[in-house]
C-alpha cells in the first residue's frame, strides 16, 4: 500500500506556485483591461469622427438648399423694385422676411456692399462696366461699385455666390 502512495508537494511548494499562477492571472487581467481601455477609446474616437463627417454631409446638403433658394430672394427683392406701394407689397415683404430669416439660421450671410467700395474679384463679379463720366478724370475711381444687379452670399463662411455688380471703368 505504501506503493500506491504518491508524495504530496512540500506545503511551501504548493503555495509558491499558487501565488506565481496568483500573478500570471493578475498580469493578464491588467493586459486585458488595457485592451479594452484601448478598445473603448477607438470606439469613441470613431463615433465622435462618424458625427463629424455626418455634421459635414450635412452642411453640404444645407449648401445646395440655401444656393437654390438664392434664386426666390432675388425674385423677391426685383419685385420689390418694380412694384408700386399698395397693401399687397407687406405680404410679399412678410414672406421674404420668414424666407431671408430661415435661411439665415442656417447659416447665410449677405456681402454688404458699401458706397463707392472697390470691386474685390473674391466677392464680387462684375458683369457691366460704366465709363466714367467726369472730364480729366484721375481714374482713382476705376474698379469701384456703381450698382449692385444681384447680393452676393457667404455660407458658414464660405462663398456662395459672389456679389453681381456694376463697376467704373476708363476704358
Amino acid at each position: 500500500m505504501e506503493e500506491n502512495k504518491e508524495e504530496l508537494p512540500k506545503r511551501e511548494e504548493t503555495i509558491e506556485e499558487l501565488l506565481e499562477k496568483v500573478a500570471h492571472l493578475e498580469k493578464e487581467k491588467d493586459q486585458y483591461l488595457e485592451s479594452l481601455k484601448r478598445a473603448k477609446g477607438d470606439v469613441l474616437r470613431l463615433q465622435k469622427e462618424y458625427e463629424e463627417k455626418f455634421q459635414k454631409i450635412q452642411e453640404v446638403a444645407n449648401l445646395e438648399l440655401v444656393y437654390h433658394l438664392l434664386n426666390i430672394l432675388d425674385s423677391f427683392e426685383l419685385a420689390f423694385k418694380e412694384a408700386e406701394k399698395n397693401e399687397i407689397n407687406k405680404g410679399f415683404y412678410l414672406i421674404y422676411s420668414q424666407l431671408k430669416d430661415i435661411l439665415e439660421k442656417f447659416g447665410l450671410v449677405e456681402i454688404e456692399i458699401m458706397p463707392n467700395q472697390k470691386f474685390d474679384p473674391n466677392f464680387h463679379e462684375a458683369l457691366t462696366t460704366k465709363r466714367c463720366a467726369q472730364e480729366n478724370c484721375s481714374g482713382e475711381d476705376e474698379g469701384l461699385i456703381v450698382e449692385v444687379l444681384s447680393k452676393g452670399y457667404l455660407f458658414k463662411g464660405q462663398l456662395l455666390r459672389p456679389a453681381r455688380v456694376k463697376i467704373i471703368t476708363h476704358e
